[in-house]
């Protein structure tokens, strides 16, 4: 499997040539444009999380969540949440006409909820959201169901599995107001290789359902580590990186994720950290770089 879900978000092109990063199919196109896709807010979480709000988070930046055309584009929770807070520069024109918010009853991301009208609302922040009293513009008074209703009515999403769901309240209240901190945060090549991690990590530790979902936002997360690396100077690198990606994709796709993972979990870990550590010495190359990407954007 070749990064499905990167592909299908990096073939959308504009009118003029083709998005070098996915994001940029809903960022505001100005001139920020290279600060906005190489920062984000501060996330709101205590220095360590659970291994259940570990899975979560990784779930909530996976498209794999969510379904309809919002998935095959590449959106995530995280796309509108960035870093579960409000992404300012949001703009996808299916979704809003105004930046910074989204249309909730979209009838491009649902056949249930769409009402044929373009009213977007401003994105919340979600950080102090399992103490909020009510949640959307419904008034819920759970966090389960309102996000439950968001997967598989706002966007016509699968219902998670049982424990997939769980990991993603326990992401969900473990963003914690009291732990916010002023400005952004830039998005660096080593916090997008802790991010495969994290999320590789996570699947160890659940079950079968869960654990495919796990792999999927593994490769996710891959993919928005490659999309980063330009060619020709990170070919070999890429070709590594997308061949590891088709590994995990046989162990989502095999009769027993477990004992794939139990066998062939190491020695993907030892490979997936041999190739990325060739890049930390590389990183102002990358489209991690705010120069670097804004060289790239103004050629394209």
């Amino acid at each position: 499997m070749r990064f499905a879900l990167a592909a299908l978000a990096l073939a959308a092109a504009s009118a003029s040539a083709p998005n070098l990063l996915r994001a940029q199919a809903w960022t505001e196109r100005t001139a920020a444009l290279a600060h906005e896709l190489t920062h984000a807010p501060y996330e709101c979480v205590a220095s360590r999380l659970s291994r259940e709000a570990e899975a979560g988070r990784a779930l909530f930046r996976s498209p794999g969540l969510l379904g309809g055309p919002a998935a095959r584009l590449g959106l995530s929770c995280n796309a509108c949440h960035s870093n579960g807070r409000a992404n300012a520069a949001f703009f996808l024109p299916e979704l809003t006409n105004r930046v910074g918010a989204a249309d909730v009853t979209s009838e491009w991301a649902s056949k249930v909820r769409g009402d044929g009208i373009m009213n977007p609302r401003p994105i919340p922040d979600l950080a102090g959201v399992g103490e909020r009293a009510t949640h959307g513009r419904l008034n819920d008074p759970s966090l389960e169901h309102f996000v439950q209703s968001v997967i598989t009515e706002e966007f016509q999403g699968q219902p998670p599995s049982p424990a997939a769901f769980s990991d993603l309240i326990a992401y969900l209240r473990a963003l914690n107001a009291r732990a916010c901190q002023p400005g952004e945060t830039p998005i660096t090549l080593s916090e997008t290789i802790n991010d495969v991690r994290r999320a590789f990590d996570g699947a160890q530790h659940e079950d079968g359902a869960t654990a495919s979902a796990l792999l999927l936002a593994t490769q996710d997360a891959m993919g928005r580590l490659v999309e980063r690396l330009p060619e020709p100077a990170f070919t070999r690198q890429r070709a590594a990186l997308e061949a590891l990606s088709r590994e995990l994709g046989a162990m989502r796709y095999g009769r027993d994720i477990a004992a794939a993972l139990q066998t062939g979990g190491l020695g993907w870990a030892a490979r997936f950290d041999a190739v990325t550590a060739e890049l930390a010495r590389r990183e102002q190359e990358t489209y991690f770089d705010e120069s670097a990407l804004r060289g790239a954007l103004a050629k394209g």
